[in-house]
């Protein structure tokens, strides 16, 4: 049950995003005894993103990685070369199997635009040619796409503790592609553009299967009610309310 505590405006709310990130990680690793196993659609190169790497090294999870664009992959097949608890797959996930394009900056475009974010690709080439980028500045490969359950079917796959979904604008695509409930996991992250109406029809995803959808950090987040449960002495201690912690104050 969830309890109303009143509203919490902090003055930098983009400074709780690890935290509550790392508690909701937490959260899974302590719900399973540390047998967490991720399937995580759009990898990247393995260190973007969600902070999942020191999970795999140190804390015993294990799990599939996909990822579509291929030096994207290369990266992330180099960084698990020596792991024997994590597989990954260079392909593209979606509703349908074919084969398909995907679209990405050039490393030159990359290169002029070091604030962006690495490695961005997507099956939709609107979501990498946008105002201001050359057409030249985009390249493109063909990929192969299946089915989320085709895959999971192949490899003996029936449930995962964390889902994480980062396709490019084709997460809903994804999840069409398999049994959500079947697969039932703990807690789900789905990048999406905020305030889209993607984003809207994955919250009724969401909400028609079962889970609690949140907005953290620029993810939507899916909770299994009664699942996880973040202990309390972390959360109190987060917010400096342990005995002799300098408290903030009060705004």
């Amino acid at each position: 049950m969830i309890r109303d505590l009143g509203p919490y405006v902090p003055k930098r709310s983009y400074k709780l995003n690890p935290p509550i990130l790392a508690m909701l990680l937490n959260a899974v690793h302590d719900r399973h005894e540390g047998r967490v196993f991720v399937l995580q659609v759009g990898a990247g190169n393995g260190e973007t993103g969600l902070p999942l790497l020191s999970r795999f090294r140190d804390d015993g999870w294990s799990g599939l990685l996909i990822e579509p664009l291929p030096q994207n992959f290369a990266q992330l097949e180099a960084l698990y070369h020596d792991s024997d608890r994590v597989a990954i797959l260079n392909l593209g996930i979606s509703d349908v199997s074919a084969n398909l394009q995907i679209h990405s900056l050039t490393p030159e475009a990359e290169a002029r635009n070091r604030r962006g974010p690495r490695g961005r690709a997507s099956l939709h080439r609107d979501r990498i040619a946008r105002p201001g980028v050359a057409d030249e500045d985009v390249q493109e490969a063909e990929v192969p796409v299946l089915r989320m359950d085709i895959v999971l079917e192949e490899l003996g796959i029936d449930t995962v503790q964390l889902l994480v979904i980062n396709a490019g604008g084709h997460e809903e695509q994804v999840l069409a592609g398999c049994d959500l409930a079947a697969l039932d996991p703990s807690l789900i992250f789905l990048h999406t553009a905020p305030d889209s109406p993607a984003e809207a029809n994955l919250i009724a995803t969401l909400t028609a299967a079962g889970f609690i959808p949140f907005l953290v950090a620029g993810w939507l987040v899916g909770l299994a009610p009664g699942r996880l449960a973040v202990p309390l002495e972390e959360l109190l201690t987060f917010f400096n309310r342990g005995i002799g912690a300098r408290q903030e104050d009060e705004e």
